[in-house]
């Protein structure tokens, strides 16, 4: 009896597409900019395995261009998560306020996050800001998830250096450990689903 062994052959590596996330980030100035990296880069280290990051960066004083308020009324309007870096004790500014305005009226009922990153909050003093109030009110209308971060205004503008960088993207904020561990459903979608 002739024997024919059939070896086993290594089974072809399996290409599966990463989910994709769209994040806008806004703000207000170069501090509260700075916040935000730090948070964005905290979400693109931890996520960036399963999902494919498009994120857009837009200054709130660049949106009184009615091109760039367009284009980032559309980038809202159709993102998985908006982060807000904002000052403390004050309004939002109004061109702010437009552009949520904008944004708002096109969200459709996908599931979505907005998120504040508030500087120059007071450590003794911890009530909301409020721009702070005025955008859970949004989040509430929108039907998005609501997280928010406030933290204190250094004195001094810090340096940053290799290990700087380094430290800050290994740090995980209280923020983004509730951001992380929040439970969604990712709906998939195909040809043949």
């Amino acid at each position: 009896m002739n024997k024919t062994t059939t070896q086993s052959r290594p089974e072809a590596s399996h290409w599966e597409p990463k989910y994709p996330f769209d994040l806008v980030v806004s703000y207000e100035d170069t501090t509260t900019r700075n916040h935000a990296l730090q948070l964005y880069d905290h979400l693109a280290q931890k996520l960036l395995d399963d999902y494919d990051f498009q994120c857009t960066w837009w200054k709130f004083d660049h949106l009184r261009n009615s091109t760039l308020m367009e284009q980032a009324s559309d980038a809202a309007a159709e993102a998985n998560m908006i982060i807000m870096a904002i000052r403390a004790g004050k309004e939002l500014p109004a061109t702010a306020k437009t552009w949520v305005n904008g944004w708002m009226a096109r969200k459709d009922s996908r599931k979505s996050a907005l998120v504040t990153v508030i500087a120059g909050v007071d450590p003794k003093h911890k009530e909301p800001c409020p721009a702070q109030i005025y955008l859970q009110k949004v989040a509430r209308t929108a039907k998005m998830d609501f997280f928010s971060h406030s933290f204190d205004t250094p004195k001094e503008t810090p340096s940053y250096s290799v290990e700087t960088i380094a430290e800050r993207a290994e740090k995980v904020t209280p923020l983004l450990e509730e951001i992380l561990h929040q439970k969604t459903t990712i709906l998939r979608w195909g040809i043949n689903e």
